[in-house]
């Protein structure tokens, strides 16, 4: 199983039958990822930081309170046996495509969605 990273913002220029695509942030999708997505996975209630913790320290301006806050409340509250079981879940049921986690941040350096990858102990690729 394949897993990459990336921002909704670059979903325009990737094949859309490439991927399964899977919502990891709070903040809603912008309407033209809805409209390309398709059916496309929201684990935005797991993964995505609290709006409260955006508001706090949002991780473009304070990595340093958002990353250690995000491991604890947010990482913290998993099981990452059951959270590789649920992509391998996802993988399969969409058709052995490599997962695609995206939000909002275009940055890779300062994202949540590099933690999730950290915490899951797998490589991860941003696209």
């Amino acid at each position: 199983m394949n897993v990459f990273t990336s921002y909704y913002d670059k979903v325009p220029e990737l094949d859309k039958n490439a991927y399964a695509f899977v919502r990891v942030s709070r903040r809603e999708p912008p309407d033209f990822f809805v409209k390309i997505a398709g059916d496309y996975v929201d684990l935005s209630d797991s993964f995505g930081p609290p709006k409260a913790m955006l508001a706090e320290c949002h991780p473009s301006e304070k990595w340093e309170e958002f990353e250690p806050r995000y491991k604890k409340e947010v990482l913290g509250a998993l099981d990452k046996t059951s959270v590789l079981d649920e992509f391998r879940k996802i993988y399969n049921e969409h058709g052995c495509r490599p997962l695609l986690l995206l939000c909002t941040e275009a940055s890779g350096k300062h994202c949540h969605r590099h933690l999730i990858a950290d915490f899951l102990g797998i490589e991860i690729k941003e696209l």
